[in-house]
């Protein structure tokens, strides 16, 4: 199974291995700032980035360029699909209250706890997993197998349908289950000549 990859995005040196410890088949990208974070999600797309929004922390980072909050609008600005996990200091309702008023996924408590980070981590793999199956589907790209599969079955349903009624549409129809004018837009669907 290849490791998804998780963006973690702190100027604590040590976060990257303690989220590396709680979540032990993802691939950890860490940066320190809104800069490094900006390139990181251009160069490996992670479908989730762990941010924190503690405005103090980035903006006195050495690689910083900006606060958590503007690096929360930035890196949903690059890729609005990406899942982002605030990471905000327990005592800071409203900076998480911010946060999720500016699209983060959900929001997770600082100092981290590994299971509740691991827990927020997969369920926004798991939203993410739906909704590029829902952006899939909605655009027509089921599984080939699938599409062919339901195709097959349903021009052999056809053909079997007219042999059995001799070719008469009314009969074909009434076997199918459905009205005439859908079974001639099956018909035409399929390629299928009824002479």
């Amino acid at each position: 199974m290849v490791p998804r990859t998780l963006l973690v995005v702190d100027d604590d040196p040590t976060l990257e291995g303690r989220v590396q410890d709680a979540l032990p088949v993802c691939r950890i990208v860490a940066a320190g700032g809104v800069a490094d974070a900006l390139e990181a999600v251009r160069a490996h797309r992670p479908a989730v980035v762990a941010l924190s929004v503690d405005l103090a922390q980035l903006a006195e980072s050495p690689n910083g360029g900006g606060d958590g909050l503007d690096a929360l609008s930035l890196i949903l600005g690059e890729a609005p699909s990406i899942k982002v996990i605030a990471l905000a200091p327990r005592d800071q309702r409203v900076l998480a209250v911010r946060a999720v008023a500016r699209g983060a996924h959900e929001v997770c408590g600082k100092p981290i706890d590994a299971q509740e980070l691991a827990g927020v981590v997969q369920r926004a793999f798991q939203r993410a997993d739906l909704e590029l199956e829902g952006r899939r589907l909605a655009i027509g790209d089921a599984p080939p197998t699938l599409r062919v599969l339901r195709d097959e079955t349903e021009r052999r349903a056809l053909l079997d349908s007219l042999a059995r009624s001799g070719g008469n549409l009314s009969a074909t129809a009434r076997l199918l289950g459905v009205s005439r004018p859908t079974l001639y837009s099956l018909l035409r669907q399929h390629g299928i000549r009824a002479d």
